[in-house]
């Protein structure tokens, strides 16, 4: 638990920096915001977790939250163009839809033995292809039904804003189901060991297969939720709705101390990854520097330098944190082997 109390200490103190440049940074209208970003990026980022724990990656997923918000606004709008049938039927389709995709993925994966990254990009151009088809290069609204609410409205409202908005609520469920799945079942365990050593997993009896592909299933799956909310947050798809979403999710995911190589990560270092990433994103339109009469702000321009630098400087730290750890896990093993071998010299005959 150290990295994430790290983490959670500098998020903290990212947030305490924002608020002391502009104190709009903590009220209601922009808090109520950044929770909801953050629970649907969060929604979507424990899912690609899961597959980076196996020692995976899910490009794809940015594509299957866009299909999704363009099969629901096709099947359930009553707007020109769309079929008008109930929102239920289009949750339900476009959620088929984006669990049979992860299956397919984690089966083409483990099955053929192809490179989690060439299928994974395959499938992003392909389903980011299908939507643009549904919605023939044009835009779908999802106005007129009361789903369009969704991401709006929520419990306990105070001052016309919903102190838990809807995306948190799931964000919630989203995180005490994957808490347990991970942390405390047999299935959990199974996804750390294949991402520790897929070999020993194997030998040891674990049908690594069939893990890894759930992963990607689970990882689809909870791609399908945040696409749900994000066509009520939207109010229209497009085939632009999802593109770039997956380097948001993979950046929290690293953030929270999940290590590319696999086998390492937890459920609670996702969340707070998630929640920097969002504020990272949020800070550089919040923060302002007053000198004299002047008030200097950061350029919009920087969003993608400084979360570009934020991620590198993650995946550095992981790498220098892994050799310093394996030095001392050399240096070690090397003690206890003088020691043994000092005790066989004194040890009478």
């Amino acid at each position: 638990m150290r990295r994430e109390l790290g983490m959670f200490f500098a998020l903290v103190l990212m947030c305490a920096g924002l608020w002391s440049s502009n104190h709009d940074f903590l009220n209601q209208s922009n808090i109520m915001n950044s929770t909801r970003q953050i629970a649907m990026l969060g929604i979507y980022a424990v899912g690609v977790g899961f597959v980076i724990i196996t020692g995976g990656i899910d490009l794809s997923i940015g594509s299957v939250i866009g299909l999704t918000g363009v099969l629901i606004a096709k099947i359930s709008s009553h707007a020109v163009g769309c079929m008008g049938y109930s929102i239920w039927i289009g949750i339900g389709v476009a959620m088929g839809v984006a669990m049979l995709i992860g299956l397919a993925q984690g089966l083409l994966i483990t099955r053929l033995k192809l490179q989690p990254f060439i299928v994974t990009l395959g499938g992003m151009l392909l389903i980011r292809g299908i939507s643009q088809t549904v919605v023939e290069g044009g835009t779908l609204s999802i106005g007129g039904i009361p789903f369009a609410k969704l991401a709006d409205s929520g419990l306990l409202e105070w001052r016309g804003d919903p102190l838990l908005p809807y995306p948190v609520l799931i964000f919630l469920v989203v995180i005490i189901l994957a808490t347990y799945v991970l942390h405390f079942t047999v299935f959990g365990r199974y996804v750390y060991a294949i991402g520790g050593s897929r070999d020993a997993a194997d030998y040891s009896g674990i049908n690594v297969k069939r893990i890894e592909a759930t992963t990607y299933v689970i990882s689809a799956g909870l791609g399908g939720i945040a696409g749900i909310c994000y066509a009520s947050y939207t109010g229209q798809m497009s085939q632009q709705v999802g593109i770039g979403f997956e380097l948001p999710a993979i950046a929290a995911v690293v953030l929270g101390g999940c290590s590319l190589r696999g086998g390492e990560g937890t459920v609670l270092g996702i969340v707070i990854g998630s929640a920097m990433m969002k504020v990272i994103d949020n800070g550089i339109i919040m923060f302002q520097l007053k000198v004299g009469s002047r008030t200097l702000r950061l350029d919009t321009n920087w969003t993608f330098i400084i979360i570009g630098a934020v991620i590198l400087i993650a995946v550095v730290l992981d790498q220098v944190v892994h050799i310093v750890q394996g030095k001392r896990r050399t240096r070690r093993a090397g003690e206890v082997v003088a020691a043994r071998q000092r005790g066989f010299e004194i040890t009478p005959t």
